[in-house]
């Protein structure tokens, strides 16, 4: 198994971020990020999360993969190219969504993911996930588009992962 430890974001983390965000294929999928990639927007991202919830940095060796977030009861993530298809993102999701359901106060979280990302949507059924809504949006990098929302409510993340041990 692949030894990954998380962390917040730092700002020495700029280097393995812009490459990873520099990948059309990386930044189409996410919701706020411009294209082409903006260096002071990928630096103003390289910081610990302030917030209501956390953003971890995903690490190999100390060397972003990754990142995974529950901010404001959503979950969002994003992860190399190079570590696509590994089962990374179920596993870390998992940890991001047991630690959201267990430090914070929501009740249920919430997950969004565009009309053609069908490996992140198979992500969050995996994990108790379930569509409630579909509309279309905008984001820096993308038209209008569709994009599905999720919703996993606590008492069914309970369920799962009792069943699960």
């Amino acid at each position: 198994m692949i030894d990954l430890t998380y962390r917040a974001l730092r700002a020495d983390d700029f280097d393995d971020v812009h490459a990873m965000v520099s990948h059309w294929s990386v930044a189409r999928q996410l919701g706020r990020w411009p294209w082409p990639p903006q260096p002071a927007f990928t630096r103003g991202r390289c910081k610990p999360y302030e917030g209501h919830g956390f953003v971890w940095a995903v690490c190999i060796d100390d060397r972003v993969i990754g990142s995974m977030a529950v901010t404001n009861g959503e979950l969002g993530y994003t992860f190399a190219p190079k570590v696509h298809g590994k089962g990374i993102g179920t596993r870390v999701a998992r940890d991001a969504i047991a630690m959201a359901f267990a430090d914070y106060d929501w009740t249920v979280l919430y997950a969004s993911v565009w009309h053609d990302n069908p490996a992140s949507a198979a992500i969050l059924r995996k994990l108790g996930f379930v569509h409630w809504q579909t509309h279309y949006t905008r984001n820096p990098a993308r038209l209008p588009t569709l994009v599905h929302q999720y919703r996993l409510p606590q008492p069914v993340w309970d369920r799962l992962r009792t069943a699960a041990q």
